[in-house]
């Protein structure tokens, strides 16, 4: 599977992008439910991080950390019998983006940034890592739907040379708003490539310097 690294500049954006894997699941399961609340059933991300057409990142704090405490799982069986407490320092998740590959083609499945994170850039670092993946995928579209009220969002992607291509009528079951159906030129050219390369310095001269690299 293709992974996408990123790392940064500690002092001008103190944020990384990484792979998803099993101890991220408890935070990120967290920001679904505070951003899409009325999504049901949710989203077993213990599946999603094995299937083999799917792709999933974080966004994580290089500075932060959440604390958890819970039921040791060391391999002494007396003291699993105990149930000792360990303490865990894990790092702290703001954000997350799903990729799925199908037919060619790269689809946004679902993107989030935990509230207290938001319009700090990680949407849009997100957002980075997703081409990054797409064009390593050999994909040759990268693909989403997004609320057609969402002028913010609808904002970003155009920024990122994504076209609106249609409606989904009554795609949310919320309040049966429609989606916005957007769609990126094929990436694979050179002329979009240099294009992206343009926005990605953009990006670091307002945020900070970053460098990225397949795992």
């Amino acid at each position: 599977m293709t992974r996408v690294r990123t790392t940064t500049n500690e002092l001008a954006f103190p944020f990384s992008l990484r792979p998803m894997v099993k101890d991220d699941i408890d935070q990120v399961s967290t920001i679904e439910r505070e951003s899409f609340p009325t999504l049901w059933p949710p989203t077993s991300y213990r599946k999603e991080i094995t299937n083999k057409i799917a792709e999933y990142i974080v966004c994580v704090c290089d500075h932060e950390y959440l604390t958890v405490t819970k039921q040791s799982n060391g391999w002494r069986r007396w003291l699993r019998k105990k149930g000792t407490l360990v303490t865990v320092k894990k790092r702290l998740v703001a954000g997350f983006l799903g990729v799925w590959y199908m037919g060619g083609e790269a689809h946004i499945v679902t993107v989030a940034v935990k509230g207290e994170f938001r319009r700090r850039g990680i949407g849009e670092l997100l957002l980075i890592g997703s081409l990054e993946l797409a064009t390593a995928r050999d994909a040759q579209v990268l693909t989403l739907e997004a609320r057609e009220s969402n002028n913010i969002a609808k904002a970003l992607y155009a920024k990122y040379g994504f076209l609106e291509a249609g409606l989904r009528k009554r795609y949310y079951s919320d309040n049966h708003e429609d989606a916005v159906i957007m769609t990126t030129p094929d990436i694979k050219t050179s002329g979009f490539q240099q294009f992206i390369s343009k926005k990605k310095k953009e990006f670091d001269l307002r945020y900070g310097t970053n460098s990225r690299e397949y795992l």
